[in-house]
């Protein structure tokens, strides 16, 4: 018999609030992609003075006690153990398949998608400790593949969950959390406590709500589910993504945490490391099952980008997207102020090595020389949450081609980076002119990361 009062804690490494975690994570990701896999000391020490920097414009060894340690929870706690950026083995730190696949596509959606996939309880982010203490209480769950099973079947019953159900009957539900009980129970008991008028909700205190409503977070980040008024709405746009969770739901946890023994200090150290490579991992054989479409983001379906299908990640989709909204955009400006000039607006972006996308001219952002050349070179990328500039914690990162750059010191002035951001709410542009300049002057950091081998007959030592 299902007991809903049968409550127990099981909390999660505690992150930002829902935009920072977006706003964090590129700037954790490409970091991480450019210094690793490197030794741990350099990636410690390298990682506390560029997070320094960014947050407190300082070297880490000149921060407060205090502000140290808000470092070292950023890159322990969240890039470590919420995000599985990075994992170690034998004192060496290597980046994390899904880290390396967010650098290559700039979908953070995906990103969470897979970290949901990926999560269970128990789990080897928290201390021996609390880990031995949920297998001594049979905790084993796959929390986000048990809340999109039970939203999609409430959904066929024209059901729609609230947070606090959620939050009562999931998350903190000893029983659930044990998986003796499936969702089907758990939607029928809902349903006829409504019917009974019994409201039901955790009435801990704030700090261990929050760990509950961060699960619900991470979902929204991910993209599969909608917020609205306390309640649950799932994306009906991610549904082959909300599949893959849904045909796992009643299946063991993928990591077996059960099998280590605790009593040995060894089978301690090889599970934290087991646990951080598996969570990082991409454990799904096509990650294209994940992509988030720009329509799934907006909920909309007249954004056509005609693609053809290819294998692999397609970078020419989300591109493509970015290009066509920005060639829109220009058009209409320009247009606005003077229409004679709106042939001026050429989409190149499909001409390789010339350095940009859009060809346009200043029109009405120089008055006194409108018909002078801009040059537009589009990065896009797709998130849950719009950026602010008032974010404190807002940081960014693209990379550029030898084309690219050498575009920007040669146009200067008249070449613009157009950084698209695809979200739910509003797509947001933001313009960086003369990233040449502001390079020079500091304001921006450019770093050459990628290196061009040249090679010769005389080169190879054998060919197999």
């Amino acid at each position: 018999m299902y007991n809903p009062e049968n409550q127990y804690r099981c909390t999660i490494i505690r992150g930002k609030a829902q935009k920072d975690l977006d706003n964090l994570l590129p700037a954790y990701a490409n970091f991480i992609n450019d210094v690793c896999p490197t030794d741990k000391t350099n990636f410690d020490d390298s990682f506390n003075n560029y997070l320094s920097s960014i947050f407190y414009e300082s070297d880490f060894i000149d921060l407060s006690k205090k502000n140290q340690k808000t470092i070292r929870n950023h890159i322990t706690e969240i890039a470590g153990k919420l995000f599985g950026l990075f994992f170690m083995k034998d004192d060496t730190v290597y980046e994390s398949e899904s880290c390396a696949k967010l650098v290559e596509d700039n979908d953070q959606p995906a990103f969470f998608k897979n970290l949901c996939l990926n999560f269970q309880f128990p789990n080897g982010t928290q201390k021996i400790q609390t880990i031995q203490e949920r297998i001594a209480n049979q905790i084993k769950l796959k929390p986000f593949h048990f809340i999109l099973s039970l939203l999609k079947q409430a959904k066929i019953k024209s059901v729609i969950i609230t947070n606090d159900e959620i939050e009562y009957y999931v998350l903190n539900s000893k029983e659930v959390l044990q998986g003796k009980i499936n969702t089907e129970y758990v939607l029928n008991t809902i349903i006829e406590r409504r019917k009974k008028g019994i409201v039901k909700k955790v009435e801990r205190g704030t700090r261990h709500r929050q760990h509950l409503r961060e699960q619900i977070n991470l979902l929204e980040l991910s993209n599969l589910i909608r917020v609205e008024d306390e309640n649950v709405l799932l994306n009906s746009y991610e549904h082959i993504a909300i599949e893959l969770f849904i045909k796992t739901v009643d299946k063991p946890l993928n990591f077996d945490i059960y099998k280590y023994d605790f009593s040995n200090s060894e089978e301690k150290k090889v599970m934290y490391e087991d646990w951080a490579k598996y969570f990082g991992g991409v454990n799904i054989s096509d990650y294209n099952l994940l992509t988030t479409s720009v329509e799934a983001l907006q909920q909309k379906e007249d954004i056509q980008i005609e693609t053809k299908p290819k294998k692999g990640v397609d970078h020419t989709i989300l591109g493509d997207a970015g290009e066509e909204y920005v060639y829109q955009i220009e058009k209409e400006r320009v247009n606005s102020y003077n229409p004679r000039l709106t042939n001026k607006v050429i989409m190149l972006g499909k001409q390789r090595g010339i350095g940009y996308d859009i060809s346009s001219v200043e029109a009405n952002e120089n008055i006194e020389d409108p018909e002078f050349a801009r040059f537009i070179e589009v990065k896009s990328t797709k998130r849950t949450t719009a950026p602010s500039l008032t974010d404190k914690t807002w940081v960014d990162t693209i990379n550029l081609t030898r084309k690219e750059w050498v575009a920007a010191k040669q146009y200067r002035s008249a070449f613009n980076i157009y950084r698209v951001y695809f979200t739910p709410s509003e797509t947001v542009i933001r313009k960086i002119n003369n990233p040449f300049e502001k390079n020079e002057s500091g304001i921006i950091n450019v770093l050459p990361t990628m290196y061009r081998m040249d090679f010769f007959s005389k080169s190879i030592d054998k060919q197999y």
